[in-house]
């Protein structure tokens, strides 16, 4: 099941670049279960809503991630949230199709 987000109310702001996702080897991660096997790369954005705000990790697959810079309202495309438990604890982590500069997509909120 995947859980996409209604992210319409929402803007996101990059708080750094993108950053390769690396495994307990330290080896660059692929996409396997998208099925592209692209390296993955992650992004710490905020997530700003009616007088809130929350930083969440979002993970994309790209052959080369977008150059985002600090303070960077980006778009997030296909936001997918997907929980998870590791010893006990339950946690959320966040995919995206993509995570673009505001003004490269046309689709500035």
């Amino acid at each position: 099941m995947q859980l996409i987000l209604d992210t319409n109310a929402m803007r996101f702001q990059a708080s750094g670049g993108f950053e390769p996702r690396l495994d307990k080897d330290g080896v660059h991660r692929r996409d396997k279960s998208g099925g592209t096997n692209h390296p993955l790369w992650a992004v710490k954005l905020v997530a700003w809503s009616d007088g809130d705000a929350e930083t969440i990790l979002v993970t994309v697959a790209a052959d080369n991630p977008p150059k985002v810079d600090q303070g960077q309202f980006v778009y997030v495309d296909r936001l997918q949230a997907m929980p998870w438990v590791q010893n006990g604890n339950s946690r959320v982590a966040f995919r995206a199709k993509s995570v673009l500069p505001e003004g490269n997509t046309g689709a500035s909120k």
